[in-house]
């Protein structure tokens, strides 16, 4: 009887620490992701004119959260910059991004440390490979200021996200 419950014990444990690793994770991917970031995204908007560079701030609704909100902006060789804001969140491992406009995109291959992130993500039509780096992270108390952050308190209007293609 005594090496049944001890059984049973370990099999708790090891379900509960399964069930633990996910939100650890996840928690551990939303502090990375934090920060702004830019480089290329090889998008190609509804015209067919392809982005020279993009760039993405996430900023997290609190230090422990695993979601957040962000401005995403896509330059163009003629100097147009379309800002979009969206909201995302971390669910599994996988990036979450929710457009104002409805478009999602679920980012699921990629890597990401405190200074580079890079992969692929699907949208409703095509796979997109992205390479970006890091060009601001936060600290403790507050953040770095950012051209990202800057703009989104300067542009209350922003058109709507061109859909990926």
């Amino acid at each position: 009887m005594k090496k049944l419950y001890t059984t049973l014990m370990m099999a708790m444990m090891a379900m509960m620490t399964l069930s633990l690793t996910s939100c650890e994770i996840d928690e551990e991917i939303a502090y990375d992701l934090e920060g702004t970031w830019k480089g290329n995204m090889h998008i190609i908007d509804d015209y067919g004119e392809e982005t020279t560079y993009s760039e993405l701030t996430f900023i997290r609704y609190s230090n422990t959260s695993t979601e957040g909100m962000g401005l995403w902006d896509d330059y163009y060789e003629d100097g147009y910059c379309v800002s979009t804001r969206f909201t995302w969140f971390v669910d599994w491992s996988d990036i979450i991004i929710d457009f104002e406009d409805g478009v999602r995109v679920e980012i699921r291959d990629y890597r990401l440390t405190s200074g580079h992130f890079s992969g692929r993500f699907w949208d409703s039509y095509s796979e997109v490979a992205f390479d970006l780096i890091s060009t601001a992270r936060k600290y403790s108390g507050g953040y770095y200021r950012t051209r990202g952050e800057a703009d989104a308190a300067a542009n209350e209007l922003h058109p709507t996200h061109h859909r990926i293609k």
